[in-house]
């Protein structure tokens, strides 16, 4: 993910004195099932959640968990959040060695507070507290407690079996004692029967034991697909000196719109004359939109603004018009505020933005997302606009926000709607190029390549990159090419389309290998597949193809004096749930060949028995990917 899709999900962003003890920390008594394949063991992570009115909420939290390596640090999440309406009464640490013996004892004062959001937010009023510990062996283990009391009731914590890939859970333990008449709910997701839960009025005990890390696997559903979780939210609850509703997502909906978007778009007269003029004349309400977001883009900027009602309110239209910036919330509400000039209606919209697809719990009204972005209705359907990237197209949204469900803000309410679905045929990519191969295998190329959808989103950034950085994106892109130089790029971009265009031309040495007198020349030099996934017998995801994608190669290979053809693969196709794969060579004349080339690869989910036959459709395709030529001097 870029730097600016990183910072557009930070806008949201943002537990035990209990009786529950692990006597002995060290890795020993760790049981070994949980160590297999984990870089982290969670030995206990307790929360007790006390909410005896709407306004208050208290959260005690013992946390430990023993450090098997490196990459398991990251799962220690020894930090608090704290704001003008959440106040933490205790945090502490220590630090244990692997036979369990004390290293190391951090008080409240010994904590690390710096701002909660990116190095570039102008106004924030949300900070953390956290545990800055550098470990000088490993295994370790931290126990950290907290307390916290807040007045926002909005956010009550999820709880996850696991903590992340490669993490197991030896105890997990959430306790909710709430006030009856709030209305708590709850929705477990992932895998059944891993959660076990007890409620009644006024408590909720939801707990885990022993749960096996989870392995991230090729081509399979994201973490937050596949961890067993439960989520929890209040029917009526309280967000920073605000009383909320989220009885259903049409209440919920009215409760935002009047309580966090209302009042917050006047803009200065200049700037609705401007607008007045830029459409002036203009027929179809979509090209007023694209002239009206182009506007928006040329005259701001996006930067993290965590300030209002949690992080959730968006700062005046007004400001963003003097100032040039705003995060996703306050950009969005700003463009809003310019359709409104030109009596366009559109619709602020909360989702999760990522590129791993994520819903809105359609059934689960509740705070959610961590992005905001703008729909327009146009014609029964949607223009959907990113308004925190100033060089994106109007009306693109791949592969950040697409294909999910998210919460659109309407005069009547909240409801749910889907984000344009970004098919195959729409993801493509068109290669027509040549190369001109000597009798010492060395060869010049020149490829234009044609860019959509999602693989126009992977490449347009490219043409921004300094000319160095330019050089060394197409040697990794063609890493397979030894010994390559490249002589020009040109890069070319159709914002109406959406398409971006790269036009290259490089020479590599000894790109053909020699068996005797027989020169071996690989036909496919501009786009090899080489995604193939390992043999694993003992697959345990689905397999998940998020995006799928059409690839049509035509390249023209031209033969070198004094050689001639000895033989050319056989054309080769192949289809099938995955998607299809073809190639044919054309001996055109004694010195041009024309290789066309076809890959679709099919959007989808299979289940986990399916995963080698999957396996070995991308093998086809890697094997002919690699198909040669032979030829022989005459």
């Amino acid at each position: 993910m870029n730097s600016l899709k990183y910072l557009a999900i930070l806008f949201f962003c943002n537990a035990l004195n209990g009786n529950s003890q692990i006597d002995d920390l060290s890795l020993s008594a760790i049981d070994k099932t949980l160590l297999d394949n984990a870089n982290s063991v969670v030995r206990l992570d307790k929360k007790i959640i006390s909410i005896p009115n709407r306004q208050t909420i208290e959260v005690t939290t013992t946390r430990i968990v023993t450090v098997i390596n490196k990459n398991g640090n990251k799962i220690v999440n020894a930090f608090k959040n704290y704001d003008n309406h959440t106040r933490i009464k205790s945090i502490e640490a220590v630090v244990y060695d692997k036979s369990g013996k004390e290293i190391k004892e951090f008080s409240k004062r010994d904590f690390k507070d710096v701002a909660a959001v990116d190095g570039i937010s102008l106004f924030t009023d949300s900070r953390v507290k956290y545990l800055d510990y550098t470990p000088t062996n490993y295994p370790y283990t931290v126990v950290f407690k907290s307390a916290t009391v807040s007045k926002n009731t909005a956010f009550l914590p999820s709880f996850y079996a696991n903590s992340g890939y490669l993490s197991s859970t030896e105890k997990g333990y959430i306790e909710i004692n709430y006030k009856a008449d709030l209305g708590l709910r709850s929705k477990l997701l992932g895998p059944k029967d891993v959660i076990e839960t007890s409620e009644e009025e006024g408590k909720f005990i939801y707990q885990v034991e022993n749960v096996l890390p989870i392995k991230a696997e090729p081509y399979s559903p994201g973490f937050q697909k596949i961890v067993a979780k439960a989520l929890f939210s209040l029917d009526y609850f309280h967000l920073s000196g605000v009383d909320g509703e989220a009885t259903s997502w049409g209440e919920f909906g009215k409760w935002m719109d009047t309580n966090l978007l209302a009042g917050t778009r006047e803009i200065p007269e200049k700037t609705k004359s401007d607008i007045r003029k830029l459409v002036d004349g203009i027929e179809k309400d979509s090209e007023k939109v694209r002239l009206i977001y182009e506007y928006m883009q040329e005259r701001t900027r996006y930067i993290s603004v965590q300030v209002g009602i949690g992080g959730w309110k968006p700062m005046m239209a007004s400001d963003v018009d003097e100032l040039g910036y705003g995060d996703c919330k306050a950009l969005s509400n700003y463009t809003k505020s310019l359709l409104e000039v030109a009596e366009i209606p559109s619709y602020y919209t909360i989702l999760y933005g990522d590129q791993d697809k994520r819903d809105i719990q359609k059934d689960f009204p509740s705070l959610q997302g961590n992005h905001a972005i703008l729909g327009v209705p146009i014609e029964d359907d949607y223009i959907w606009l990113e308004c925190t990237n100033q060089n994106v197209p109007y009306g693109f949204i791949a592969d950040f926000t697409d294909d999910r469900d998210v919460l659109v803000i309407t005069p009547e309410g909240g409801k749910i709607v889907h984000t344009k679905i970004y098919a195959e045929q729409d993801n493509s990519q068109f290669i027509e190029g040549e190369f001109t191969i000597n009798e010492e295998g060395d060869i010049n190329a020149n490829v234009s390549m044609i860019s959509k959808g999602t693989q126009y989103d992977d490449r347009y950034e490219v043409q921004r990159y300094t000319e160095d950085d330019k050089k060394t994106h197409y040697y990794n892109f063609w890493k397979y090419i030894n010994n390559m130089s490249l002589d020009n790029i040109k890069i070319t971009e159709d914002k109406e389309k959406a398409e971006i265009v790269e036009q290259i031309t490089f020479n590599a040495d000894k790109y053909a290998s020699f068996a005797g007198e027989e020169m071996l020349v690989t036909l496919n030099i501009f786009n090899r597949f080489r995604n193939q996934p390992s043999k694993n017998k003992n697959r345990l995801h689905d397999v998940e193809i998020d995006r799928g994608f059409k690839d049509v190669d035509k390249v023209t290979i031209h033969i070198p004096d004094g050689m001639s053809v000895q033989s050319v693969p056989e054309d080769y196709s192949i289809s099938g749930d995955f998607g299809s794969y073809s190639y044919s060579v054309e001996q055109v004349s004694d010195k041009e060949l024309l290789y066309n080339r076809s890959f679709t690869f099919e959007e989808g989910s299979y289940s986990s028995e399916q995963f080698e036959a999957f396996r070995k459709f991308l093998k086809n395709v890697v094997r002919q990917d690699n198909q040669k030529i032979v030829l022989l001097k005459k």
